[in-house]
């Protein structure tokens, strides 16, 4: 037992985002969250207010969550705030994986620089985080401070985390409306930046503009009249909103009609140039309550597809909570991923 608690250490702190894998018949482990095709309720992080909105900044080091939450303990209104999650798998005990909850739970400096700055007296909703390595980084959010919601986005150069200047927060001006925007994801090979808006008729619906990768995004977004379209095949006959991109899987909330109540999760696999007719994951995941703000994941050692939600269900610890699911053999394709 005690190898096995060093070995986690380890770990945690050299590997950031470590997904450990246990491959031994003879070692003991204690579950906390067990990740199935049925929503595992994330009560480790969850509080008694709405926990929801989520990203994880870090695509391939997934251990950290960004989320909204309105708890005292954060704020007075909804803040962005950032929770530890530890992914394991366990094939010799029943192929279980694990979501656990470290009691090191730090900011990194980026983080706290980050949130001083994003967090204000308004509201701020639905993370989303733009990475590359060695270069420009981006942290997306919308707040109400106009009114309405309107996407805004901080961005920074390089990986040093101690003197890197951020600059922000800036309004993504091409993208807002006098209606509410937000929920901003970019495709796989950052061509298209896909984002929701009520500006028609007071209905959310999926919208894209195009991105040169040829051109600074803070130039693209802050200047110029680039055609903004609605996805068609996205946007249906009620509100679609908070779309999240992960390669060729899309996956968004809707209370379009044939759900089973509140807003339904569903997604869309884009292939030849275009996104598929949207499918409802179905009564696993979705209930006569909402579920909300979806985003996926892929383990790095196993192809399991997993995807994070939030959900006002009565079983939470109070208003939204977060929740995850493996939805590998749920989505008509099982290999998107590697598309």
């Amino acid at each position: 037992m005690r190898k096995l608690k060093i070995l986690i250490l380890a770990c945690l702190l050299l590997l950031p985002g470590c997904w450990w894998f246990n491959n031994d018949d003879d070692y003991e482990f204690e579950f906390d969250t067990i990740i199935t095709d049925y929503p595992a309720n994330l009560d480790g992080i969850n509080t008694d207010r709405d926990d929801y909105n989520s990203d994880l900044p870090y695509q391939y080091n997934n251990e950290v969550i960004y989320f909204s939450s309105n708890h005292p303990s954060y704020g007075s209104n909804f803040d962005i705030v950032r929770k530890t999650l530890e992914i394991t798998y366990h094939p010799k005990k029943d192929n279980t994986l694990n979501i656990s909850y470290p009691e090191w739970d730090t900011p990194n400096t980026y983080e706290r620089r980050l949130f001083l700055i994003v967090n204000t007296n308004f509201n701020e909703y639905g993370p989303f985080t733009l990475s590359r390595s060695k270069d420009w980084n981006y942290f997306f959010f919308a707040n109400d401070e106009g009114g309405d919601l309107d996407i805004k986005y901080v961005y920074n150069y390089g990986q040093n985390y101690e003197t890197d200047q951020l600059f922000g927060p800036l309004d993504a001006t091409v993208l807002n409306s006098e209606s509410d925007d937000a929920y901003p994801t970019i495709n796989r090979d950052t061509t298209r930046l896909l984002f929701c808006s009520n500006r028609e008729n007071n209905q959310f619906d999926i919208y894209s503009v195009g991105l040169s990768n040829g051109t600074h995004l803070h130039d693209q977004l802050s200047s110029g009249s680039p055609t903004i379209s609605k996805e068609s095949v996205l946007s249906g006959n009620q509100n679609d909103k908070c779309p999240s991109v992960n390669k060729n899987l899309l996956v968004f909330a809707s209370d379009r009609d044939g759900g089973y109540g509140g807003y339904d999760l569903y997604y869309s696999l884009y292939a030849d140039g275009e996104w598929s007719e949207p499918v409802n994951f179905g009564e696993k995941i979705n209930s006569e309550y909402d579920e909300y703000r979806p985003i996926s994941l892929q383990t790095s050692f196993l192809k399991e597809d997993l995807m994070i939600f939030s959900s006002n269900r009565p079983e939470g610890k109070g208003g939204y909570d977060l929740y995850c699911v493996n939805i590998g053999d749920m989505i008509e394709n099982p290999y998107w991923m590697q598309n």
